[in-house]
């Protein structure tokens, strides 16, 4: 009998139309669904019923290192002016150790909501960091 380890999430790929691609973390929109409660007037039991509804999907969140000269985070985010903003679909890819997609998350129809920087602090050693968070309206996952 074969036994089977979940996966490491320590290796991945992003693609985005973005000019670098390097990303160290990646946060995974969550997909919820609304209930729906519903009780007929006539109805003997003194519990509602539960129906699905509609299916609300996160953000997702991009994370990477600051780079001087790239500032294509900012500017996707400054293409959002009243009622009209540059949409893009996202592939979020974790690989195996031969580099091929094991898991596959097709965000559709995203665009950017807010960035923000990591602290500047004169007493840490640590990389500066740009955080990108990602509107998401739908979301498919495909098995590789």
């Amino acid at each position: 009998m074969t036994t089977v380890y979940p996966h490491p999430v320590h290796h991945f790929q992003v693609e985005a139309g973005f000019t670098r691609v390097a990303f160290s973390r990646v946060q995974l929109p969550t997909l919820e669904r609304d209930v729906i409660r519903y009780r007929d007037g006539s109805d003997p039991a003194e519990t509602m019923r539960k129906l699905p509804g509609l299916l609300t999907v996160g953000d997702c969140v991009l994370e990477r290192g600051v780079v001087p000269s790239d500032t294509e985070f900012f500017a996707w985010l400054n293409t959002a002016r009243v009622g009209t903003v540059e949409r893009r679909d996202l592939v979020v890819k974790l690989l195996d150790a031969s580099h091929q997609p094991v898991l596959v998350w097709h965000l559709r129809n995203t665009f950017p909501v807010a960035l923000e920087w990591s602290v500047l602090d004169a007493q840490l050693s640590a990389v500066q960091i740009e955080r990108l968070r990602i509107s998401v309206e739908s979301m498919d996952v495909q098995s590789a």
